[in-house]
């Protein structure tokens, strides 16, 4: 497997905060992120931090339990989330977690993200929701590990959502799926103002799925050697 440099991966997490502050999917505080450095080393966003306006010597190296390296440093309160992606799931390489609006609206009148669209199926694939639990607990990781397995992103009931990242652009990876995430949620609630949305059948969706086999296998296959960190 693939690890990017610490020195790559700090400017991803940088630029993927941003990017998600840009894009309205995180506020203030919210949201964090995490990548693999190595098999027991992680890299990750600090605790009580504003994630659209990071430097990169403000990110957290820890263990693969979720241990700060660096005693002066906190990481993210949510970080045993993160551990249990890892833990689960021996291809995720980063964990994009964010609060997207119109996403955690769904949650809150008890629907589920429907596949409705093509994209829901061949970016995202099944996407399960979480029970609430306290964020900022280990009740949160608890009540998202049982969904891992079978789902690479998850909504969390009145919170948000994760998305995890595959391949040599993991983090990139990550922030493609969360924006899908609440595009598909702002179409569903926008069609469910005249009538509730519909899924697609059952065959176009096993076509789709599919497809969105087809592209994993490529994100997850080595990088070439022109996007190899340099």
């Amino acid at each position: 497997m693939d690890f990017p440099s610490e020195r790559a991966a700090r400017e991803a997490m940088v630029e993927i905060g941003r990017r998600l502050y840009q894009r309205g999917l995180i506020n203030g505080g919210e949201g964090n992120l995490s990548c693999r450095l190595g098999p027991r080393r992680l890299l990750c966003t600090p605790s009580g931090v504003n994630k659209g306006f990071l430097s990169a010597d403000q990110l957290v190296a820890t263990d693969l339990s979720g241990d700060s390296l660096h005693e002066l440093r906190r990481p993210s309160s949510e970080m045993q989330l993160h551990v249990a992606c890892y833990e689960e799931r021996e291809d995720c390489l980063a964990v994009v977690h964010a609060h997207p609006p119109h996403a955690v609206a769904l949650t809150l009148a008890g629907e589920d993200l429907v596949p409705c669209m093509p994209e829901a199926v061949t970016a995202l694939g099944e996407v399960p929701t979480a029970r609430y639990a306290t964020p900022g607990t280990a009740l949160v990781a608890d009540a998202v590990r049982p969904l891992l397995k079978n789902a690479d992103c998850v909504l969390m009931e009145r919170h948000g959502a994760l998305a995890m990242g595959f391949g040599h652009r993991a983090l990139f990876d990550g922030c493609d799926k969360m924006e899908m995430i609440e595009g598909v949620a702002r179409v569903q609630l926008l069609a469910s103002l005249r009538r509730p949305p519909t899924p697609l059948s059952a065959e176009e969706r096993r076509t789709l799925q599919e497809q969105r086999e087809a592209n994993l296998r490529r994100v997850k296959s080595p990088p070439r050697p022109w996007e190899r960190d340099r």
